[in-house]
């Protein structure tokens, strides 16, 4: 008996140590994430339904200090697909739709009579991706007019233009798809879509502080503000609906449900994770169909890419063929989404990010390589992105001698020259030639043998009207590489000009 009580005591205080060695190897990993600006947002890391880690990061409102809280809601962008799905897979178990069915069979002016619902759910379809491209011919005639999600079929009939490729021959994601499926639960269900999502998914899950945004429903106070770097050299974050680019991408919308539009939490996706388990929402047999990658016509996997397979509003990742993940993420401007779920171990990583941080995926892979004891992906600072926003604020001085710095340091910094290249470009389009040249010289002297280097500095040069300094630096990217198109044209153009002068 002093054996047995001996056994389950050290058993808890194996499991207790266990516990609190992961949770600080997560702290270290997020903490770290968020020192490198690569983290403004809420996260949350559960084992078998029983949450080991969560934390809150940065703010919610930059503007007045509002801090991320527990509380914190945030819009989850296309991870909302995945409870479109399951809506969907809700209607098959009652069998009101079939997978296999044309879904011209509940629309009947949809002028593609060979998508069915499963093409929808597994982005074979080969419909566009995107409401600007279907909406475009419609725009063009109406261009005041506000759309929704109930307008596409309509602009899909004046659209006028064949799928992509036959349906179920390929892969390729498409937010339309999950827009036409919101109108199918909608039609099937004779509910709203909204007020389905709440009786069928949220309330029966207990997501108690999840509900579809609309303009007719006032946002409640805890949905964070969202913020993004306007430019990838601008040092500061801002408001995404204030940059006059992003306001103007959706002038002509209104409701798009079933792409995203679902606004949550951390603790609410942890509850739907769980009603998934359970099987509360949709049996065990279904969901088993969804998690399985998709089977093109050419009997070939639905591969997304990068490794990752595509089944029905899930991605399938498979790192070990013993073990089954699944995933989504989302991003629009300002926020970034992720939700893993190993299901082999139900282990659970949610991420919510309202600053559009770019590497969330790689931190939230590498807190269930933590939780399976597994290296770890290194995440890297980009040099030129923190050089750009440095040249940009603090001048070329200060931003060399930090280079030096970054360049030195190989364990937390990468470097690009195509990056830096492509920042510099930024800074001469938006006419901070100085800048540019600057960032363009400091990429050249680094890279003294790639020709695309040349050809950049020189448009650079020329742009800022030292001409004499342009073709020296063409000449030098054609004996690099004679065969160099873009210089041979650009400094055809100068001798020319400089002929006539």
């Amino acid at each position: 008996m002093k054996k047995f009580l001996f056994l389950i005591l050290t058993t808890v205080v194996y499991s207790y140590a266990n516990a609190q060695d992961l949770s600080k190897r997560l702290d270290s990993l997020f903490n770290g994430q968020f020192t490198a600006g690569q983290i403004n947002g809420n996260v949350l890391v559960a084992d078998h339904g029983k949450v080991i880690y969560k934390k809150s990061f940065g703010y919610a409102d930059i503007a007045n200090k509002i801090l991320n809280t527990d509380h914190s809601a945030f819009f989850l962008a296309s991870v909302s697909k995945t409870i479109t799905s399951t809506a969907v897979l809700q209607l098959v178990q009652k069998k009101k739709i079939q997978l296999n069915e044309p879904y011209k069979k509940y629309f009947p002016n949809f002028p593609y009579a060979d998508v069915t619902i499963k093409n929808l759910l597994s982005h074979t379809s080969g419909l566009p991706r995107d409401m600007e491209d279907v909406f475009d011919t419609v725009l063009k005639v109406q261009p005041q007019k506000k759309f929704g999600y109930h307008d596409i079929i309509p602009a899909l009939q004046q659209y006028h233009k064949p799928l992509a490729f036959k349906p179920g021959d390929q892969y390729s994601y498409s937010n339309i798809n999950y827009n036409l499926l919101a109108l199918l639960v909608e039609k099937t269900s004779k509910m709203p879509f909204d007020a389905y999502l709440k009786k069928y998914i949220f309330t029966p899950a207990g997501m108690t502080n999840t509900y579809l945004s609309s303009p007719q429903l006032l946002q409640k106070s805890d949905v964070t503000l969202r913020y993004l770097y306007p430019k990838h050299y601008y040092p500061h974050l801002k408001l995404a609906d204030s940059i006059p680019e992003i306001a103007n991408i959706y002038k002509n919308y209104t409701i798009f449900w079933g792409q995203g539009n679902v606004i949550s939490t951390t603790t609410d996706l942890l509850k739907f994770d769980q009603a998934l388990y359970n099987n509360k929402l949709v049996s065990a047999k279904i969901l088993d169909e969804a998690f399985k990658p998709t089977i093109l016509n050419n009997k070939q996997e639905a591969v997304a890419g990068g490794g990752v397979s595509y089944g029905l509003g899930w991605f399938i990742l498979k790192v070990k063929p013993s073990e089954n993940i699944v995933l989504h993420t989302g991003a629009i401007q300002g926020l970034r989404s992720v939700f893993i779920r190993n299901l082999t171990k139900q282990q659970t990583v949610i991420i919510l990010d309202n600053a559009q941080s770019g590497t969330n995926f790689i931190t939230a892979s590498n807190a269930i390589s933590i939780l399976d004891n597994t290296p770890q992906e290194k995440v890297k600072i980009s040099v030129a992105d923190k050089y750009a926003k440095i040249l940009f604020e603090s001048g070329s001085d200060v931003a060399a001698s930090r280079l030096i710095q970054m360049q030195a340091d190989t364990v937390h910094y990468r470097y690009s020259a195509h990056e830096m290249d492509f920042i510099a470009n930024e800074l001469l389009n938006d006419s901070y030639t100085d800048k540019a040249l600057e960032a363009l010289k400091v990429n050249l002297l680094l890279n003294p043998t790639n020709p695309d280097m040349y050809n950049s500095y020189g448009k650079a040069l020329n742009k800022a009207g030292k001409k004499t300094e342009a073709i020296l630096i063409y000449k030098r990217a054609l004996k690099l590489k004679p065969d160099n198109k873009e210089a041979q044209k650009a400094l055809s153009k100068l001798e020319k000009d400089s002929s006539h002068n």
